[in-house]
């Protein structure tokens, strides 16, 4: 147990981000740190508990209030499920501490033991806000006893430890018994199959909870033994034992959800006994493949200018990194997706008929919402890839890179910018804008749209670039970490969300209540957003270089 002990406080250790000397630094952090908590976790955790007080409060007339916290946990297993695939294959097989730890007289257990707690650190950071929230609701929409806020304390802590077995699991059989994944790029191309199955369980459980209350009691009392909810509860059983613990207070359930799940623990370190280390074999070296590829790179090599050098080796970055293609490149294309299948879903008409007769009686409100909503998502969109928030991070290892090429850290900050620029902008308007043409949408309002869409994305990009110069994650193991573990990701999508939050609430209270005109709702978003990148812009000049020139001290 010692050994266990001393491997997973050193692991855990890892994962932290350096911390700055300068006292002006560490202040921007914590006011930065703030607007993450007040405009991501916070509306997260209203959602879950508004979402998890409706179902429960109209579920307890029939005495079936535990489908209510079941449905909601549910969704949050599948998170767990869905961000920790990636995560444990990783920590267990191609983190880079596992070259020094393999030779030490430590047993598969052990290493597993230590390698899946820090996978539950990491997963669980999130997961806890969206318990508590949950708990929350359940709380004010039920009158609990004793046993259920012990039973609620116990789902806190240990509700995401089932899917993270599944995924610790299921990475040593696929590591032992095939040879599909030799590096980390193997690891992607599992994963994006079962992934692409997780999100599509993932939109079609949303939609249940979205739906109406009087909708989710008449599926609940009707169809309780719907092969989709059999389905959840075979594949997440510990979620049916505590939510009949807290919802009616069963010592019983909560004894058999926490049998469950040591069960599920002793199962994985008795695997990885048999499979873990014979699963490295399959594992081999690729230093010739890089020779290889390193001749024929020089070969293939043309000269050409700083500016398209670095701005193809930003790109080739992006797309050709599994971890970056995947999480930053990939969801500005496929949004559309999503979209589709929840207008499908939908029980109103959405079809290209009913969209273009609406804009024929209500051109105006729908100009509205194509400027505003122009703005708002290029602003999420943004910051949700996070090209821009980990564009310094990317460099990990290599980020004295930036420092010896003959190429100025002003051109190389804009090359960072722009990369980030046109992926989301080609992204977004290569669908919204055949879309506009094809309702008939006002030509002026698109134009509009696509000038605001702009300046959105160029301050987001800006920003993401300047809050990732600030303290940059340069010591990783594997790239996902750079996406996972680096809070400059989130702390960039936290100030756009809070940002758009308040355009959109302030341009909707004042064009339909005080009755403002779109031209001066337009007119308001310009200024607004030129203030907003002539700031970010100042900064950068300011501050950009000298945080740069900090780092390289390190």
């Amino acid at each position: 147990m010692s050994t266990y002990t001393a491997l997973t406080k050193a692991f855990i250790k890892s994962l932290s981000m350096s911390k700055s000397n300068d006292k002006r630094t560490r202040i921007t952090m914590k006011v930065i740190v703030a607007v993450v908590v007040l405009f991501i976790f916070v509306p997260v955790a209203i959602f879950c508990s508004l979402m998890t007080y409706s179902l429960v409060d109209n579920l307890s007339y029939f005495h079936i209030q535990d489908l209510g916290v079941a449905m909601v946990f549910h969704m949050i297993s599948l998170f767990s499920l869905f961000f920790g695939f990636n995560v444990i294959f990783s920590e267990f097989y191609f983190s880079s501490d596992i070259e020094f730890v393999r030779p030490w007289p430590v047993k598969a257990w052990e290493l597993v033991a230590s390698k899946f707690t820090v996978s539950f650190y990491v997963d669980n950071a999130m997961q806890v806000f969206m318990v508590i929230a949950s708990l929350v609701g359940f709380f004010f929409a039920a009158k609990p006893g004793v046993m259920s806020y012990v039973a609620s304390v116990f789902a806190t802590i240990t509700l995401p430890i089932l899917p993270l077995c599944y995924c610790g699991i299921l990475s040593m059989i696929v590591m032992r018994f095939t040879k599909a994944i030799k590096n980390k790029e193997g690891v992607q191309r599992v994963s994006a199959v079962v992934l692409a199955f997780l999100i599509l369980i993932f939109v079609i459980l949303f939609r249940v909870l979205a739906s109406n209350a009087e909708d989710a009691v008449h599926f609940f009392v009707t169809e309780t033994n719907s092969p989709f909810v059999e389905y959840m509860n075979k594949i997440f059983p510990t979620v049916h034992f505590i939510s009949r613990a807290i919802a009616f207070g069963s010592v019983t359930d909560l004894l058999i959800y926490l049998l469950i799940n040591v069960f599920a623990i002793a199962l994985m370190l008795l695997v990885a006994e048999l499979l873990y280390f014979k699963g490295f074999e399959n594992l081999v070296s690729n230093g010739k493949a890089k020779a290889r590829s390193f001749s024929a790179l020089m070969e293939k090599s043309i000269q050409t200018t700083p500016f398209k050098a670095y701005f193809k080796k930003e790109l080739m970055i992006l797309v050709r990194t599994p971890s970056f293609f995947t999480n930053c490149v990939i969801p500005n294309f496929i949004w559309p997706v999503f979209v589709l299948i929840i207008l499908k879903m939908q029980t109103y008409d959405a079809s290209l008929t009913a969209l273009r007769m609406y804009n024929t009686n209500r051109p105006k409100i729908v100009g509205f919402f194509l400027i505003v909503g122009s703005v708002v998502f290029s602003l999420i969109m943004t910051s949700l890839n996070s090209i821009a928030s980990n564009a310094i991070s990317r460099e990990g290892k290599h980020f004295q890179f930036m420092k010896y090429i003959p190429v100025p850290y002003d051109m190389q900050w804009d090359i960072k910018v722009l990369v980030s620029f046109l992926l989301t902008f080609i992204g977004i308007w290569m669908y919204l804008l055949p879309a506009c043409i094809l309702i008939h949408i006002n030509v002026i309002y698109v134009l509009v749209a696509i000038a605001l869409s702009i300046l959105s994305i160029t301050f987001g990009s800006y920003m993401g670039v300047y809050i990732d110069s600030i303290q940059p994650k340069l010591v990783w193991d594997d790239e996902l970490s750079v996406l996972r573990e680096n809070t400059n990701v989130a702390l960039s999508m936290g100030i756009a969300l809070g940002i758009s939050i308040a355009i959109g609430a302030v341009c909707y209270a004042f064009y339909a209540f005080v009755k403002v005109r779109l031209l001066l709702v337009s007119l308001s978003l310009f200024v607004l957003l030129a203030l907003l990148n002539l700031f970010v812009l100042w900064r950068t000049a300011k501050r950009g270089k000298k945080n740069i020139a900090e780092q390289e001290e390190m």
